[in-house]
């Protein structure tokens, strides 16, 4: 029925939540959805929860505790927390204990009070002429939408300031109290080796908690595709953690889950990546999964089987989303139809509905190497016991010749043009505008985002939230940014706003681009450096963020101190150097603007850019297909 099941709760001062969603295939009738909640709440009434589920959720909430407080900012939240809901922080020494000593009384108590029997709001979501496939006795909501009426603006003066009554205070919250003196960057210690089967290994060790994350990162992904079955590696990646050639699917996972860890594989367009979460004290045991998943694959026929279905309702939905659609045309523009990057690596209705099992088994034959991995592993351990986790990986997995196709940089257009995707009736159009600019390989690529912190990288210190949200109420966000990797990859600005001043928001972006390093200034550079060395004196304190670190310096070659080289960036920046940056790669006159909205009544106006006249990516030609 589904291929996305969520339960949770959460809790509040006052009240909490429990929620219960399910996102079912298509066609399917959702009375048949709850008809399997009911049947699974009386089996759960039932039998009750088996001690090993519960020390399962216990060990994987351990986990999640630690993940909590491994961040300044993290601990801070979590001592307020403890704050209002026990009047004391330093609960914090308490919150584990308690998880750890729930029973399984406990949990069915909890159930019986607060779940069973008790009334509940359900809503369904269902596509439009298919009301039939609601829940029983379902009431149409009333939904108003605005409609879209041109110079219907607010008009306001935001110089006007809020009157109201101050809250009483021991000091004056109103004085900003001053600033220390910046930071220096401290940067991490980073251990390398190299296994004989090639397997390339960077690491960290920190103990401030007790944790282990890491990645094996496999490169390839969708460059390694047939351009007629995009979707393999993807749907390879997904299969790898549904069971293993030993263990069935809720075996694995009841196995990982045991341990408190997590391990997910993703495909990108350019790696397949095995991630994982683990308590200190069962890294090994966690490995030992890992390497099961690695080498031997279950090649689940029923496993794949569900997830093309799962894929597939995933490109469906992506059809009716104004942002998914923008950038995967947004990708079709920068790199061009023929280049491999151009495509979403989920694959097409028709490229997902070609792909067999066997072509995920010549992926795995073929491209599933140790010779093309590195493993990055950060947190409370050592390189020894890393090594010495690795060693069987080592001797078992076969080295295989991996190839890589020549990828071609994009090109920049010429001159600007103009593209609409016409989604009728939209109240919101998606804006994209950019160009293929830098890798982050290229010298430029970090002054470059020194470049657009005050243009769309800094929130609300950039001036694209300060005209389009706070000037002008047009988008409730927007921002701009360098994205790229061994490839160049784009400079790209990317909002929604509300359809009648789809025009007006994207000449007022030309115009802060027409203008931006004309106008730069010492203010913008202190602003700028202000931040980039402030923040990135904490920028490695989580373990996902030193892993990012790894990952840069394995995939890009940088320096293990490029932190500090970057400072020194910073501290030697000058209003000139941006100004010359802006000149180089901020042209708003050889730019893809691409717009998601309404055609009829947003296409045309968007000839007054100056770009000439739009060009519609598609035809809406059916009801159906609207309905749709």
């Amino acid at each position: 029925l589904s291929d996305n099941i969520n339960v949770f709760q959460y809790n509040s001062e006052i009240a909490g939540q429990f929620m219960m969603q399910v996102t079912a295939f298509s066609e399917t009738n959702l009375q048949n959805v709850l008809s399997g909640i009911n049947k699974g709440l009386a089996k759960f009434e039932a039998e009750g929860i088996s001690e090993s589920d519960l020390n399962r959720i216990k060990a994987g909430q351990e986990t999640s505790f630690y993940n909590s407080l491994s961040s300044v900012l993290g601990k801070g939240f979590q001592l307020a927390q403890y704050e209002i809901f026990a009047g004391d922080p330093g609960f914090v020494n308490q919150d584990v204990k308690n998880i750890l000593a729930v029973t399984a009384d406990d949990v069915m108590r909890v159930y019986n009070t607060y779940v069973k029997d008790k009334n509940f709001v359900a809503t369904s979501f269902v596509p439009k002429g298919q009301k039939e496939l609601a829940l029983n006795d379902s009431k149409l909501a009333d939904v108003v939408e605005e409609p879209i009426i041109d110079g219907a603006e607010e008009t306001f003066d935001a110089s006007i300031a809020a009157e109201y009554e101050r809250t009483p205070s021991s000091f004056d919250r109103s004085i900003e109290p001053p600033y220390g003196e910046s930071p220096d960057v401290k940067v991490p210690d980073v251990w390398k080796d190299e296994l004989s089967s090639g397997i390339k290994v960077f690491g960290i060790e920190n103990n401030e908690v007790p944790l282990v994350q890491f990645e094996i990162q496999l490169r390839g992904g969708m460059l390694l595709e047939n351009q007629e079955k995009i979707g393999v590696s993807s749907l390879l990646a997904d299969l790898m953690t549904k069971g293993t050639a030993n263990k069935t699917p809720e075996e694995l996972e009841n196995a990982i889950e045991t341990l408190g860890a997590s391990i997910n594989a993703r495909a990108s367009k350019e790696n397949i990546t095995i991630s994982g979460n683990t308590l200190a004290k069962n890294y090994d045991k966690t490995m030992a999964l890992v390497q099961e998943i690695l080498l031997q694959p279950r090649w689940d026929e029923k496993e794949f089987d569900l997830l093309k279905q799962s894929t597939l309702a995933q490109i469906e939905r992506q059809k009716a989303q104004p942002n998914s659609i923008a950038n995967n045309q947004f990708d079709k523009l920068i790199y061009g139809e023929n280049h491999i990057l151009s495509h979403d690596n989920l694959g097409t209705k028709a490229s997902v509905n070609a792909i067999t099992l066997d072509d995920l088994k010549a992926y795995y034959n073929n491209f599933i190497s140790p010779s093309i991995t590195k493993f990055h592993v950060v947190g409370a351990i050592s390189k020894d016991k890393v090594t010495t986790s690795l060693t069987d990986l080592n001797s078992n997995w076969t080295p295989k010749i991996v190839e890589f196709p020549n990828i071609a940089d994009p090109l920049a257009p010429d001159a600007s043009k103009v593209y609409f995707y016409d989604v009728p009736g939209a109240k919101q159009s998606v804006l994209s505008f950019g160009y293929p600019a830098l890798a982050a390989t290229d010298a430029d690529y970090y002054p470059a985002s020194l470049l657009n912190y005050r243009l769309g990288g800094g929130g609300f210190a950039s001036q694209l939230t300060q005209q389009l949200r706070e000037g002008k109420g047009y988008t409730y966000g927007i921002g701009s940014g360098f994205s790229g990797s061994t490839i160049k990859g784009p400079f790209q600005i990317s909002s929604g706003v509300r359809s009648n001043v789809t025009y007006e928001s994207a000449s007022l972006v030309k115009e802060i681009l027409e203008n931006y390093g004309k106008n730069y200034n010492e203010n913008d550079l202190d602003v700028t450096k202000g931040y980039m060395i402030k923040s990135t004196a904490r920028a490695f304190e989580t373990l996902r963020s030193k892993l990012n670190m790894l990952t840069n310096i394995s995939n890009y070659g940088y320096a293990d101190d490029y932190a500090k080289q970057r400072e020194a960036i910073v501290k030697a920046m000058t209003v000139e150097d941006i100004k010359a940056l802006a000149e180089k790669y901020l042209n708003p006159e050889k730019m893809i603007y691409l717009v998601v909205g309404d055609a009829a009544t947003q296409m045309e106006k968007l000839e007054g850019l100056g770009f000439g006249k739009p060009e519609l990516l598609n035809e809406i030609e059916t009801e159906e297909t609207i309905q749709q």
